[in-house]
């Protein structure tokens, strides 16, 4: 493979985000790109303009990561479109947010849809006399970060002015440096885009694969026989967390696992993001979840599921299902099963929507097989499982590695052939 880099043998200067070569520059954003807010007038679309078809509306919402994500979206008619006077996308413009979660920056390729009208709470970043790629590369780097905690530090509701975006510094090597850079970590990006999809397919063949086999829509090879309809009171103790006072500061701290609907992330639960006491476990008597046992939120957020990676505890918005008989009931595959349903249909409508309570709880039906099959199915999930984190952690590498490489290319350590 070419090597495309040099060591920078150039002498430096120093600038505000640290040392640059002598050659490059460092400008404010609006000394190389036009700011346009998106339209905040009375003609700003409204419910009656969403169409199935038409123009693309787009909100801070379809920003991932930096990149845009179209799986969800809303279109206008096309007669809103044309009257509105600000806020369209062209090819090569740059999108940031304003408001919410703040300077995330995306670049519209104009591959998709060619234009494309941005809501208020965003703004066009349209590059003049810099390249497109290489100033989406560096608004992603660093600099946002350090540039948004500065102006930002103490703000109750963080947000962006169209003042604050053009103050952006932004590091400028020659165009042709630019071009260069740019080309090289979109090398990273269309890695880092096609595992992403590796993994997106591997995770619809999961779902496909659990719909098929925990319902016995699919047998495996060697077995048979009928599978019976148990409801889960009958399998497992139904067991409720609880929350020790926010108002007393002993309870809280370094100690003991306590697990909240956030931390229910993965298959097993190893890490939460709080502790409580041994003075919490006493005085408010909640109850320990033994290590392997599966846990489901059923308020809230309803029907993330997990398995506890060590003795823990939880709120109140999560419920122990304690295994009566393992003979019976696999618990790996209790978690697949749980998994792999809408736990919602057992719920009642309340005004702030599906509600489960305990006696809702207890009338979840799990379709049984034998306790081989149960191990069966659970085996192949969790081969699947395990090639899905393989690939995850990949992903995280090929990041990781992008990242480093780009913190070194956009501050010149390391020069690109030109």
């Amino acid at each position: 493979m070419e090597n495309n880099h040099i060591n920078n043998q150039n002498s430096y200067k120093k600038m505000s985000f640290g040392e640059i070569p002598n050659d490059w520059d460092e400008l404010l954003l609006k000394d190389m790109a036009q700011v346009i807010d998106g339209d905040r007038s009375s003609n700003y679309p409204s419910g009656d303009d969403i169409v199935k078809e038409g123009k693309l509306f787009l909100s801070t919402k379809n920003i991932i990561d930096s990149f845009f994500n179209f799986n969800e979206v809303r279109f206008i008619t096309e007669e809103k479109f044309n009257s509105i006077k600000k806020g369209k996308l062209k090819k090569d413009d740059l999108v940031i947010t304003m408001r919410g979660s703040i300077g995330s920056v995306a670049r519209f390729s104009g591959e998709q849809f060619d234009t494309a009208l941005i809501n208020a709470q965003m703004s066009i970043i349209r590059p003049i006399s810099v390249n497109s790629d290489y100033l989406w590369s560096a608004l992603n780097s660093i600099i946002m970060p350090r540039y948004l905690k500065k102006i930002t530090s103490g703000s109750a509701q963080p947000q962006l002015t169209k003042k604050d975006v053009e103050k952006i510094p932004v590091i400028l090597p020659t165009l042709p440096e630019q071009k260069k850079i740019a080309s090289i970590l979109s090398i990273w990006d269309k890695a880092i885009e096609l595992k992403e999809k590796l993994i997106e397919q591997k995770k619809e063949q999961k779902k496909g694969l659990m719909q098929k086999l925990l319902t016995g829509e699919v047998r495996l090879p060697g077995f048979d026989g009928e599978w019976e309809s148990v409801p889960v009171e009958k399998l497992c103790s139904l067991i409720m967390g609880k929350t020790p006072s926010r108002n007393n500061d002993d309870y809280w701290g370094s100690g003991y696992k306590w697990i909240s609907i956030a931390d229910l992330k993965s298959k097993y639960i190893l890490q939460t993001s709080e502790e409580i006491t041994e003075k919490a476990l006493k005085e408010t008597k909640i109850k320990a979840i033994p290590k392997g046992t599966v846990i489901m939120s059923f308020k809230l957020t309803i029907g993330r599921v997990g398995i506890t990676g060590e003795d823990m505890y939880s709120n109140e918005a999560i419920v122990s299902l304690r295994n009566k008989d393992k003979k019976i009931l696999d618990d790996e595959y209790l978690y697949y099963y749980l998994s792999s349903i809408d736990v919602t249909k057992f719920g009642s409508i309340a005004a702030k929507g599906v509600t489960l309570n305990s006696d809702s709880l207890k009338e979840i039906i799990i379709k049984l097989p034998n306790i081989s099959e149960q191990v069966a199915i659970r085996e192949i999930m969790s081969k699947l499982d395990l090639n899905i984190e393989l690939l995850e952690k990949e992903l995280s590498l090929l990041k990781e590695q992008k990242n480093g490489l780009m913190q070194q290319l956009l501050t010149g350590k390391v020069r690109v052939k030109v």
